[in-house]
């Protein structure tokens, strides 16, 4: 089970929102072996220009400065990295599949295009695990759009508050969509927020004003 399966949007939303995590079992690989490992999996990752990533650090995942992913990600090993469309999931996947890494890699994302991904890359799913979606008093919810952008960020770090400043700052031209963007992405942790489809739904808020 992963959060960033409660990512709210229609299907063609969706399909420029893929996140990618490793998720190895500690105990199969020496420490030496698990770096290196993922390692391969930070340099695959980097190699097809993700969107955003997630950086191991400390014990756990940080977020890094999507602007500056390289120099982020230098000497750094990732746990997570996000795509915005199918083909480039796909070649990552056929690049995973090449490593043989040994370790399990959770994909989020519509489901038919992931299995049609695995198809291609010679290989079966696992498994798959789907949200539920939201129940109770939907109605006290912000607008679509917001929720969209808050389950960007499965942990909920991105505040609904935050999504209502940065449109704020965006419509009284002190803010670009783009930076909007940038900031709402600096309290995700984890790293697999998306920039380009909260950019996108930035800009569709301004317009309808």
């Amino acid at each position: 089970m992963t959060n960033t399966l409660h990512r709210k949007g229609s299907s063609q939303a969706l399909k420029q929102d893929f996140v990618v995590f490793a998720l190895p079992k500690r105990d199969m690989f020496s420490l030496e072996e698990l770096v290196s490992k993922l390692k391969t999996f930070t340099d695959i990752c980097l190699s097809h220009h993700p969107i955003n990533m997630g950086k191991y650090e400390n014990r756990s995942l940080r977020g890094i400065d999507p602007r500056r992913m390289a120099e982020e990600m230098e000497d750094s090993i990732a746990l997570t990295a996000v795509y915005g469309d199918v083909e480039t999931l796909g070649s990552v996947i056929k690049a995973l599949v090449a490593a043989d890494l040994g370790i399990s890699i959770n994909i989020s994302g519509l489901m038919d295009d992931v299995q049609q991904c695995c198809r291609d890359a010679g290989i079966t799913r696992h498994s798959a695990e789907q949200s539920l979606g939201i129940f109770g008093r939907t109605e006290l919810l912000p607008s679509r759009e917001v929720l969209e952008i808050n389950t960007l960020c499965g942990h909920g770090l991105v505040s609904f508050n935050l999504i209502q400043k940065v449109l704020t700052e965006i419509k009284l031209d002190r803010m670009s969509p783009e930076e909007g963007a940038y900031q709402l992405a600096r309290p995700c942790q984890c790293g697999v927020f998306n920039l380009q489809r909260a950019q996108q739904l930035l800009e569709s808020m301004r317009l309808k004003g």
